[in-house]
């Protein structure tokens, strides 16, 4: 779907990867030593793929059988509740977004709890945050051109996101609240398409998808939710710059077990995950997607789950955001 994605398979290695991962588990089912990934999504997109190279360089270093298995639906619901009520033994893992955090405030009521039901093992990678993006043929050529315009025409401007109450639903809306406008957030399966026709006058998208789409020469990038400048994006300066202190949604991926993990085992996962990240392989993805590895410990991860966890509760209410 994206060229992001595209570029991982046109790399033999990671081909390779990613293919071996969706064939091992007719096979690894009926292996004693399997661990389980779990992904909130469905195949055939970046993170999935992300996740199928992660699982195969687990496989190489730790000797095990690692398959991902896609539980999509329900806004990543059904495949965190699953987790949730597994055996806290290793075998079954969820590799997630910062969607796991925003969920606890998007639903009233979730069939877990996305701290307590769960053991932190590592946030495995960020991105630079989400850029603000207009073709490349927009009238606007700066973030301040879209904000004359939005305040001029109130409700007309419109923004994509991959669905009611996804990151790049929430960050939109954020955007909207702190420059003081009135957007019409339009909800898709996957907004690109229709941005990239111009049915949508803008998308904000996590810095990983929007590179290519800069580097191809058909989107601008207005603006970029990250702390500091990036690199990859050079002249695009920061919401922060432009004065708005509250535009940003963490983008990051994890993996998290069910709750009730013993200590030694986590800290067990924790190693072959940095282990697996070393690989050659895994490091090839993280050239082609532009995703920084962070392996967070643990702990640091949990205090910064919770900490997210409880802004989302209190902000996205605020914001006017509910789950379908």
């Amino acid at each position: 779907m994206f060229k992001t994605f595209t570029s991982l398979l046109s790399r033999p290695c990671l081909r390779r990867a990613v293919l071996a991962a969706v064939l091992v588990p007719g096979i690894a089912a009926a292996q004693a030593d399997l661990i389980r990934i779990i992904v909130p999504i469905g195949a055939g997109n970046p993170f999935d793929s992300s996740a199928r190279v992660l699982a195969e360089a687990m496989s190489k270093s730790t000797g095990k059988s690692v398959i991902v298995e896609n539980k999509a639906g329900a806004g990543g619901r059904i495949a965190t509740t699953e987790v949730a009520k597994a055996k806290p033994d290793g075998s079954v893992l969820l590799f997630t977004t910062a969607g796991h955090a925003t969920n606890a405030g998007l639903y009233d009521k979730l069939p877990y709890d996305p701290v307590k039901d769960f053991t932190p093992i590592t946030m495995v990678t960020q991105s630079s945050g989400f850029a603000l993006l207009v073709q490349a043929n927009s009238p606007y050529k700066t973030a301040q051109d879209l904000i004359k315009a939005a305040k001029e025409q109130p409700e007309r401007l419109s923004y994509g996101s991959f669905g009611n109450g996804n990151t790049t639903h929430v960050i939109g809306a954020m955007f909207a609240r702190a420059a003081d406008i009135k957007l019409v957030h339009v909800p898709y399966k996957s907004p690109v398409t229709d941005f990239l026709g111009g049915h949508v006058n803008m998308v904000f998208m996590g810095a990983s998808t929007a590179l290519p789409l800069l580097k191809d020469g058909r989107v601008r990038a207005l603006a970029i939710s990250s702390e500091k400048r990036d690199p990859e994006f050079p002249g695009v300066p920061t919401f922060r710059e432009l004065g708005f202190q509250d535009v940003d949604v963490p983008a990051w991926s994890a993996l998290l077990a069910p709750a009730g993990m013993p200590a030694d085992r986590v800290e067990a996962l924790f190693k072959q995950v940095s282990e697996a990240a070393k690989s050659p392989t895994y490091q090839e993805y993280l050239k082609v997607s532009q995703a920084k590895l962070t392996l967070t410990p643990p702990q640091v991860f949990r205090k910064s789950l919770e900490t997210e966890v409880a802004r989302f509760k209190k902000e996205l209410p605020e914001l006017g955001i509910k789950g379908d």
